[in-house]
């Protein structure tokens, strides 16, 4: 019997084994994103930034050698045209470029940093202060491979580490900078041509000369040279190339401007220079961002392009629901162009987690996460799954050894041996006549989620009418074509990311010059006789700092008890030592602490001077109104106290003037806000103002700089660099419920504590110590406080550390398992209190906005807003979403990580730099630092549920909402 059981058992496995045999491979496609900004300034013929020359001589020209040596996987690389243009202007010397000698004669293209060695090695006393302490601060911007001399890395540079740790100690000398420089350009190389391009000899090399630094500069030329050709060698063995609209435009953002003439201008330069540089026609095309509309992929099928994608969120919400395998896998149609969704958690895997990871464990959980794929799919014959990522970023950002080249021919090596893999282009794909399923719509979004990395904050507006401005007067000029592909360069993605708190590159000054170099070029070419002059003005970078509420009193006297304990503090060096600025309700507070007694000023002709920041569009002067200085930012309001008019008592008014834009000024202020615009000058000089009267609204900032004057004479300004206030968003509605929660139990089942590194230093982050419902007509505020809401990420919502899972029973039915967009959380639910609505919020709208029900609806997307001051987020839901939120709510606190599983980040045994520690089980401990938490039982209690033997999760208990009337 035993015997027979053995056979019967073998039989059943061959016949497995023959069924997995017959499976057909599970089709892949991986497209590689090559994408870098227009860093070429039209205004001076030169680069402000040097990363397309940086990342051509390895990222791009690596990326295209690895995939040649693996003829048997195929992928698809998007050339962005921009990109693509400026390495071939770095890969040509024209006539009139070798007139001009100098770098001109080495290398096709000069940009910043070839300037700044340039000068370094030829004349090193004319190097500016300024591009000295940049040249020293930026020569070390690489993935430090070459530092580490251990096994994971093969090349390490002696040299090299030790300038790095000299420059972190003291200023380099004029020959360690100009070593530090040389071997910046080396290593910026890819290693593996060092030998063809003979650049062996200057690893670990010192005493650098000029004819060393020429020498560098000329292979990279030579390398350069070859990029374009290396993409044509691996199309020819059947790898895709497609393009994307000429300067990577928001494709939606210029449907809603009315613009589609510019995106079918944009795609036809695209497709025009692709065929010119890589003799093929692309059928392919990457819509900037992934940034999709209905009308902006109808304007790609219009352009001639056969497919087309974007992210995985983007079909949630066309379904109504997270897709499943079979729907994410499946080809889509709109408007006769297909449509492939990637796959977004693998994708994010490859460009920022598996760096961290050793090469051969990396590789293994990419292709255990593949065969799920496929064992999943019954057929996946008919199936693709798509894979898409920036095809450079992550070989030197996410932390792999040896630039990402090990990673990326272990991966490609593994492709090429698993037989149930198939690697294929989608252009092949689609020629294999596959069934495509009509969408029945395309919402309008971006892999970020929603488009508000690139419109909506101030900045951003700001940027966006002075391009529709410019744009006017170019078509109105008969749009001529320089003028044109002023604008089309104009309307890049990259000047909008960059603008505004929520992106940050160190460089955004640079970023916005480059954005009004384009615009002057448009209103030149265009023949305009003016070209507003806010647009030569250099932006000074401004501190972002959200302002408090408070109560107090305008009357020139500083007391404890006077309602500025919440106000943002600005400390100056001049007269002004200090300005406190606070709101009430819809009015601005300043109060300003002078070195002098204010009051000897009455009388004189003194100037005190708020100037702020205008909304979209408003005409600004660059210059102050009485000194004539310019403060970094556009000055479109000036609110002064002329202490000429102030009263012998202090008692006087602030009155408000509008900027013309070409430098003059004109009274603004209304009669009926004269009330709201008093000063009083004792101790302190102390006014106010309306928030209408400067153009600021709730949810939204403004750029202020407080300034001292007197005719030609400026005697005092705070702060150095203009700040950035935010005005937090105001709860509208009334308070239906609210519950307290103890402070200091952000501990999890008791023992939990937060990673080390020291963004996590603030005690609170993760600490809910109030849950509160607000009824605002037709819609709920949910405002969740927290201990500390810090925001040193930038999290456009606000917020940057917490993730809050909301699990609400509000109605008959329900679930009680996890969802899977929150499954990483590792908790269970009361069987008496399924929950129905499930709502995940965080600082980013890509993924912390999303609400879902147990019947299978959503993502929903509701709005999340901060007040950082008081440590609140708040949720808007309307009610159409959420008609009644009585019941019982599952309230979930844990550590936001964009990369991690869910947006959870781990808790381990042990904390590390960037993961939670004490976690008894991390197998089924929860990730909930915090929970709320009903009487009669603890929350250590309710957290310390999980069973490790049964593997079974900790079961939450929810707490009660009882709704009063308004």
């Amino acid at each position: 019997m035993v015997r027979k059981s053995f056979v019967l058992l073998a039989v059943l496995l061959a016949a497995c084994s023959m069924a997995l045999a017959e499976k057909a491979p599970l089709n892949l496609a991986i497209v590689w994103h090559q994408h870098q900004p227009m860093y070429w300034n039209r205004l001076t013929d030169e680069y402000e930034l040097p990363w397309v020359r940086v990342h051509g001589v390895q990222e791009y020209i690596d990326s295209a050698r690895i995939s040649f040596e693996y003829p048997g996987v195929v992928t698809t690389f998007n050339l962005q045209p921009s990109l693509l243009w400026q390495l071939e202007d770095y890969a040509t010397i024209t006539l009139e470029e070798l007139s001009r000698g100098g770098l001109h004669e080495h290398i096709g293209a000069v940009d910043n940093h070839l300037r700044w060695v340039w000068t370094l090695a030829d004349d090193p006393a004319s190097l500016s202060p300024d591009d000295r302490g940049n040249l020293e601060e930026q020569m070390f911007w690489l993935n430090g491979y070459m530092f580490d001399d251990d096994a994971d890395d093969p090349y390490y540079d002696a040299r090299y580490t030790e300038l790095n740790r000299l420059h972190n100690e003291r200023d380099l000398t004029d020959q360690e900078l100009l070593d530090a420089s040389c071997l910046f350009l080396l290593w910026q190389t890819s290693p593996e041509l060092h030998e063809q391009y003979g650049l062996l000899r200057y690893r670990n090399h010192s005493g650098f000369t000029r004819e060393d630094l020429i020498a560098l500069i000329q292979a990279q030329m030579e390398i350069l040279k070859t990029v374009r050709h290396a993409y044509q060698n691996i199309a020819d063995l059947e790898n895709e190339l497609i393009t994307s609209p000429f300067y990577h435009p928001i494709l939606p953002l210029l449907v809603d401007n009315g613009w589609q003439e510019d995106a079918l201008g944009q795609l036809a330069a695209g497709q025009a220079q692709h065929e010119l540089l890589l003799h093929r026609t692309a059928v392919g095309v990457w819509p900037p961002e992934q940034a999709v509309s209905e009308e902006a992929v109808s304007i790609l099928a219009s352009a001639g392009f056969e497919w087309t994608t974007s992210d995985e969120g983007i079909l949630a919400q066309a379904l109504g629901h997270t897709p499943s395998l079979e729907e994410l896998t499946t080809i889509y149609e709109w408007d006769g162009i297909a449509i492939l969704f990637r796959e977004t958690e693998l994708s994010n895997k490859i460009s920022f987690a598996y760096g961290n990871k050793p090469t051969e464990t990396a590789v293994a959980d990419f292709l255990d996460e593949i065969r799920s794929v496929w064992e999943a799919l019954d057929d996946p014959s008919e199936h693709l799954l798509t894979l898409a990522m920036d095809g450079e970023n992550w070989m030197f950002l996410a932390g792999y050894p040896d630039n990402g080249r090990a990673f990326l021919r272990a991966l490609y090596a593994a492709l090429a041996e698993a037989d149930w893999i198939r690697t294929v282009t989608p252009a092949a794909f689609l020629s294999e006549g596959p069934s495509l399923t009509a969408l029945e719509r395309v919402p309008t979004g971006s892999w970020a989620g929603d488009l508000s990395t690139w419109s909506g904050e101030a900045d951003e507006d700001e940027g966006w009418a002075r391009l529709a401005a410019a744009r006017e007067v170019v078509v109105d000029a008969g749009s001529p074509l320089e003028a044109v592909d002023a604008i089309y360069a104009a309307e890049g993605s990259d000047w909008f990311w960059w603008y505004g708190i929520d992106q940050d590159s160190n460089t955004d000054d640079l970023y916005d010059w480059l954005f009004k170099a384009h615009l002057i070029g448009a209103y030149q070419f265009a023949g305009a006789t003016e070209i507003p002059s806010v647009l030569t003005l250099r932006l000074e970078l401004p501190t972002a700092a959200s302002l408090g509420e408070g109560d107090p009193v305008v009357d020139g006297v500083s007391s404890p008890e006077e309602g500025w304990d919440d106000a943002v503090v600005l400390t100056g060096d001049g007269e002004l030592a200090e300005v406190a600025v606070v709101y009430k309700e819809s009015d601005l507070y300043v109060s300003v602490g002078t070195v002098t007694d204010p009051t000897t000023w009455i009388g004189g002709d003194l100037h005190l001077v708020l100037y702020a920041s205008g909304g979209p569009g408003d005409a600004a002067n660059i210059v102050t109104r009485y000194s004539g200085k310019q403060l970094g930012f556009g000055l479109a309001r000036a609110v002064q106290i002329n202490f000429d008019k102030v009263r012998a008592n202090g008692a006087g008014t602030a009155a408000m003037y509008e900027a013309d834009g070409a430098g003059s000024w004109s009274f603004a202020s209304s009669l009926g806000t004269t009330a709201r615009r008093r000063a009083q000058i004792a101790e302190r000089v102390e006014f106010m103002v309306p928030f209408s009267e400067l153009g600021i609204e709730p949810g939204k900032a403004v750029t202020l700089v407080f300034t001292l004057e007197r005719e030609g004479e400026m005697l005092a300004r705070v702060p150095d660099r203009p700040l950035l206030a935010q005005i937090p968003t105001l709860i509208q509605g009334e308070e239906v419920f609210a519950v307290e929660d103890p402070a200091g139990d952000d501990h999890g089942p008791g023992s939990y504590v937060y990673p080390t590194d020291e963004v996590f230093a603030v005690d609170g982050l993760f600490d809910v110590i109030r849950y509160a419902i607000y009824d605002a007509d037709d819609r709920w505020q949910i405002a969740v406080d927290l201990a500390a809401l810090p925001n040193p990420w930038n999290g456009p919502q606000g917020f940057s550390h917490p993730i809050v899972n909301l699990y609400l029973d509000v109605t008959d039915g329900g679930s009680t398992e996890m969802h899977e967009e929150g499954a990483a959380a590792k908790v269970g639910f009361d069987p008496e209190h399924p929950w129905d609505v499930f709502l995940r919020v965080a600082g980013w709208p890509a993924y912390g906005r999303h609400l879902w029900t147990a019947a299978g609806e959503g993502p929903l997307l509701a709005e999340v807003a901060s007040d950082p001051k008081r440590g609140r987020i708040i949720i808007t839901i309307p009610k159409t979403i959420l008609p009644t939120i009585a019941g019982w709510h599952y309230v979930i606190v844990g550590s936001q990580d964009g990369y991690g599983a869910n947006y959870y980040r781990p808790v381990g045994a042990t904390a590390g730099q960037w993961t939670g520690g004490g976690n008894p089980d991390p197998f089924v401990g929860p990730l909930a630092y915090d929970i709320l938490c009903p009487a009669g039982t603890t929350q250590e209690v309710i957290l310390s549920s999980y069973d490790s033997t049964a593997k079974t999760f900790a079961a939450l208990v929810p707490i009660e909402v009882e709704i009063t009337s308004p």
